[in-house]
């Protein structure tokens, strides 16, 4: 089963990265076979959404969202992991999930993480991504994960290591359960 990361910030040191780092290694940790891989980085620098070029299906045959279209496709189970911005999740992974197919998370589990200075403002961060996990078709697991930044300086509290461990669990639950039936 391949886990497929994406990290909503543009920043190649980010406490997002870092999150989105403790949570692949939770998964390694639970399933040691398991292929978790991260969404390249440069995605997230697509152009604006081009509605018309969308709509039409011509949007569809650029490389850059071609690549983005088949890695989802290809996920069984999916990680948001955004730095909240003015109470919500980035604009860049904003452009970036406009960019995916309609149905890009189809039966997709999806654990949606935030970080920030505080807990609040990450809460409503994850809300607005799991209305968008929705509308894609895929799944948001029960728990999300909310980092303020000040825990991930060093090894994360047990608090935040005890969200990540059921958020975790749940994903690879729920990608057990959406799997297709096999005969």
């Amino acid at each position: 089963m391949e886990t497929l990361i994406l990290t909503g910030s543009t920043a190649a040191a980010s406490t997002s990265a870092r999150l989105a780092g403790l949570v692949r290694r939770r998964i390694e940790l639970r399933d040691p076979g398991a292929v978790v891989s991260d969404l390249d980085r440069s995605l997230l620098r697509l152009p604006g959404l081009d509605a018309d070029a969308y709509t039409g299906g011509s949007l569809a045959r650029d490389p850059g969202v071609r690549h983005l279209a088949d890695r989802l496709a290809d996920a069984r189970a999916v990680v948001l992991v955004t730095p909240v911005q003015h109470g919500s999740y980035s604009g860049a992974l904003k452009n970036l999930l406009d960019h995916a197919p309609r149905a890009a998370l189809r039966d997709k589990p999806v654990l949606v993480a935030a970080t920030g200075g505080t807990l609040h403002p990450g809460a409503a961060a994850c809300d607005h991504l799991r209305a968008v996990v929705r509308s894609l078709g895929g799944w948001a697991v029960p728990t999300q994960v909310i980092a303020q930044r000040s825990e991930l300086i060093a090894e994360p509290p047990p608090q935040l290591a005890a969200r990540i461990d059921r958020a975790v669990g749940e994903l690879l639950l729920g990608a057990l359960m959406l799997a297709p039936a096999t005969i």
